[in-house]
């Protein structure tokens, strides 16, 4: 067979597999997670099994054990303090939405009238007019419709809270096996060479993927701290969940800044030394990520281009939703090791 169809071959059986997973999307976020969580564990799970000759079912059992209860007991400390302070942001909307009509929309039409827009002062006037109530009414038929069609995010957490704990649990067990089983169904002639591209993957992943977490982990304790010793309504909840968001470049960190900056403006109003006091907060934070955490701890295994980052959040954001976005910068990474050893093979053979 000529090495033209090979390539040929193998391109249709991959767009093929890529077509087939697109088309399961929608249950692939427990598989997805359990897998990553057991590749996270697998290195605890295979030291404990070789030192300390444990067989494979009693250390997965440990480690899987010790997992489960570390978070289990880390959510009791954490989930209270988060609950209370999600039910109370959701009580204290309506009094945001009356703060805004009384006191921020007017401070705003002024300033739009003045750069030459028309709009009318009073936001009671202007929720009245036609236009308007059809937006309204229009932009509250789109999130019915949301709300009807994330029925799929509900199965999603079913999933994970009842499916993939015994998932982990045979993916952990059974890891071994099964990527022994992969290889020998590597073929002979492209072996070496795949297993050199997965063996870049590991390397690249393993340690960023644990570095991220403590990255991740240690910000959300120094947010939620901070913002909480500002006074900012809600600030461990929103602290803790930037710290959490952290590991979606860009958007996690934008995410928490607008949500605590909103916050503020309701909470003191156009008071700069508070809102200067939490923005400081992160600016403290980006600089003790950027300079101190993330070269320590994670370094530069990634090593991807900002561009090819935010170009990896687009793409596999819209193709897996997301669970696209969660993990997209280890896809993103993924997919960098790929092409950079597919353009390598294709200097050695073509040019």
């Amino acid at each position: 067979m000529k090495l033209r169809e090979k390539i040929a071959i193998i391109a249709g059986v991959f767009a093929i597999f890529c077509f087939l997973l697109y088309s399961v999307k929608s249950v692939l976020t427990p598989f997805i997670c359990s897998i990553v969580i057991a590749y996270f564990l697998n290195p605890l799970v295979e030291r404990f099994h070789r030192k300390y000759h444990i067989n494979r079912l009693r250390a997965t059992s440990l480690i899987l054990g010790l997992f489960f209860a570390t978070l289990i007991s880390s959510g009791l400390l954490i989930f209270p303090v988060m609950y209370s302070q999600t039910v109370d942001f959701i009580n204290a909307v309506p009094g945001y939405m009356k703060t805004f009509t009384v006191e921020f929309y007017p401070k705003i039409s002024v300033f739009l009238n003045r750069l030459g827009f028309a709009f009318d002062g009073n936001f009671a006037h202007l929720a009245q007019k036609e236009e308007l109530a059809t937006k309204v009414l229009d932009f509250s038929k789109a999130m019915l419709g949301n709300a009807i069609s994330s029925s799929s995010a509900i199965i999603d957490i079913l999933s994970l809270i009842f499916i993939m704990p015994i998932l982990l649990f045979y993916f952990l067990k059974d890891w071994d096996v099964m990527v022994k089983k992969i290889d020998e169904y590597l073929p002979q002639g492209g072996r070496q060479q795949i297993r050199k591209v997965v063996i870049d993957i590991d390397q690249t992943m393993s340690g960023y993927i644990r570095g991220q977490f403590n990255v991740c982990l240690m910000l959300g304790i120094f947010y939620a701290a901070l913002l909480s010793c500002t006074g900012l309504n809600f600030g461990f909840l929103i602290g803790f969940m930037t710290g959490m968001l952290v590991f979606i470049p860009y958007v996690g960190m934008l995410i928490g800044v607008t949500t605590a900056i909103i916050v503020a403006l309701f909470q003191w109003g156009f008071d700069f030394g508070n809102i200067g006091l939490v923005s400081l907060v992160f600016l403290i934070g980006q600089v003790l990520e950027s300079n101190f955490l993330t070269p320590k701890l994670v370094g530069s295994r990634i090593g991807l281009h900002p561009l090819w980052l935010i170009f990896g959040l687009f793409f596999f954001g819209v193709l897996f939703g997301f669970t696209g976005v969660l993990f997209a910068v280890p896809l993103t990474a993924i997919s960098g090791v790929i092409v950079k050893h597919l353009a390598t093979e294709y200097k050695k053979r073509f040019v």
